[in-house]
């Protein structure tokens, strides 16, 4: 017979707590970078990604300032196979990647956002997905949880009927996003969904 418990790792939440928790404190007292001006660096790791002032967006009103509005991570190479090829600048390339897609967009400016990060090292690294899972479970951070297309990647060769993202939306610009040929999204569903956002701070 069947017994689901035999298939049942008995992990408590205490345990993860142990462990993921004083990542949390750490990242929440590491010093924060202007995104167009980062300094050099290697490791993989997790980020988060703050704008200053919403001042001219459509998120002013809405969007507390200097409140994570992104989450990411960055693995090691090779981590998805089971093994890293060492130290390298995945973490770094990761937040720079970030920074063109909001230079590109029209009616964002880059000088307002920053960002913080963490490197996490050796088998410690293993980790990063379940604490980048842990800050935006925390955070909520309005392009992770809310408005989708971030950081998604360019879409392959024959892929380009596919609708604009939410936030190519709301944001236009990127070069890849110009060519989709998907049905376009209705702007106002977009901005309900940034107003509903506030909400959640009102509670």
């Amino acid at each position: 017979m069947f017994d689901i418990n035999q298939h049942t790792a008995k992990i408590s939440n205490e345990s993860i707590e142990a462990i993921i928790k004083p990542t949390f404190e750490f990242f929440e007292k590491s010093p924060f970078y202007q995104l167009d001006n980062l300094p050099y660096f290697e490791g993989a790791g997790v980020y988060a990604l703050f704008i200053k002032s919403t001042a001219n967006t459509c998120y002013e009103g809405h969007l507390p300032a200097m409140y994570p509005i992104y989450v990411g991570k960055a693995v090691p190479t090779g981590a998805r196979q089971g093994f890293s090829n060492g130290a390298g600048k995945q973490l770094r390339n990761r937040l720079v990647k970030h920074l063109s897609s909001i230079k590109q967009a029209d009616n964002l400016n880059e000088s307002e956002f920053l960002c913080r990060f963490m490197i996490i090292e050796g088998t410690a690294s293993d980790m990063i997905s379940a604490i980048e899972s842990y800050l935006i479970r925390q955070y909520s951070p309005l392009w992770n949880s809310y408005i989708d297309g971030f950081g998604i990647n360019a879409p392959g060769a024959g892929r380009f009927n596919q609708q604009p993202s939410e936030w190519d939306t709301i944001h236009p610009g990127r070069g890849y996003a110009k060519l989709l040929r998907g049905a376009p999204r209705d702007v106002s569903n977009i901005i309900q969904k940034i107003v509903n956002y506030k909400l959640r701070f009102q509670k």
